[in-house]
């Protein structure tokens, strides 16, 4: 019998995650508000399995090697889907030089917005990239911070990263107070310091976690998740939003879904459909939204109906979409549509 841990859990809880980002996208009522745990999960998460390989590495060439397969994985699963969605790229582009203009000025912001996505802009065709492209730039310069600028001290890193999300919050949930102009865009790779750090500190510290009480996480999981959401209603109530990218509870609410997630081993014989479509899921959402929203401007649903209707296209769409896929790659074998997932 094979000891391998296959961290079924984890494949399920992203395809949740999948879902709630799209429940965030479709404006779908009280799950927009907990889809907001969507991202956090996805950024702790892939940070705990490239650390968990990268801190087996013990020497310097290895950690390189193996930092530039990681970052080459994420350029591919970008690059691809850029492809994919080259029609709304052209769209939108147009678009931005309608309303910029065609000068030098506007040629280095759209350039620069496309590479690094520092403001908020849709001109590459699908908005949800701004996670993929935050995550190549968050994970090696987290990696330079800790190891050069704070000499691998977990005390004082953490709370850099600590005062970074900080930050997050004062522009997000605590934002109809503190009426902060934000310096940086919340959707940028600063926001993902804290969660990749996180991811850090399990896999240093996963014997430690192996030892949780399940049942225990399971009971924080929903008090925290029921705190989260009381605490996005409460900022409504005040004058905010119902669905905020940053709160208070975001980080510790992700933290607990991740270790519980760790811990979880569903009695499923595969989780690879789940592994592989919640990615796909998330990258194709952009074009099932574009879509929708199309239709609906000849349809036009009520508010409410419209919001559920969307969710739900969407996601079939999508499970459409990713039977062409897969047969696709079944009949080409091209290697390179397996990064596309």
């Amino acid at each position: 019998m094979s000891n391998k841990v296959t961290y079924k859990g984890v494949d399920c809880f992203k395809l949740l995650a999948a879902i709630g980002v799209i429940a965030i996208h479709s404006a779908l009522p009280f799950f927009e508000t907990l889809g907001r745990l969507g991202l956090p999960y996805f950024a702790i998460i892939t940070s705990f399995f490239f650390f968990k390989h990268y801190l087996k590495l013990h020497t310097k060439k290895n950690q390189i090697n193996y930092l530039k397969k990681f970052e080459l994985r994420l350029i591919w699963l970008y690059f691809l889907w850029q492809i994919i969605y080259i029609p709304l790229a052209i769209k939108n582009s147009k678009q931005f030089f309608i309303y910029n203009g065609l000068s030098f000025k506007s040629c280095f912001k759209y350039i620069f917005d496309l590479l690094f996505k520092l403001w908020p802009s849709n001109i590459n065709g699908w908005f949800p990239s701004w996670y993929i492209i935050g995550m190549i730039f968050a994970v090696p310069f987290s990696i330079i911070v800790y190891k050069y600028i704070f000499k691998q001290n977990n005390y004082l890193y953490g709370l850099f990263c600590a005062i970074v999300e900080f930050y997050f919050i004062l522009c997000s949930g605590l934002g109809f107070l503190a009426h902060l102009n934000p310096i940086i865009n919340p959707d940028s790779f600063p926001r993902f310091f804290i969660y990749i750090f996180l991811g850090f500190l399990l896999a240093k510290n996963l014997k430690v976690v192996k030892q949780f009480n399940k049942q225990q996480i399971l009971n924080l999981l929903l008090i925290f998740v029921i705190l989260f959401y009381l605490e996005n209603v409460t900022i409504k109530l005040l004058g905010g939003g119902i669905s905020n990218d940053e709160t208070i509870l975001t980080v510790p609410t992700s933290l607990i879904i991740v270790i519980f997630s760790i811990l979880y081993e569903p009695k499923i014989s595969s989780t690879v459909y789940f592994r592989q479509f919640s990615t796909f899921l998330y990258c194709f959402q952009a074009w099932g939204l574009a879509i929708f929203d199309y239709l609906n401007g000849f349809a036009n649903f009520g508010t409410t109906t419209s919001e559920i209707l969307k969710f739900i296209f969407v996601i079939i769409t999508a499970m459409f979409a990713f039977q062409i896929y897969n047969f696709v790659r079944a009949k080409t074998q091209w290697k390179y549509l397996n990064y596309m997932v």
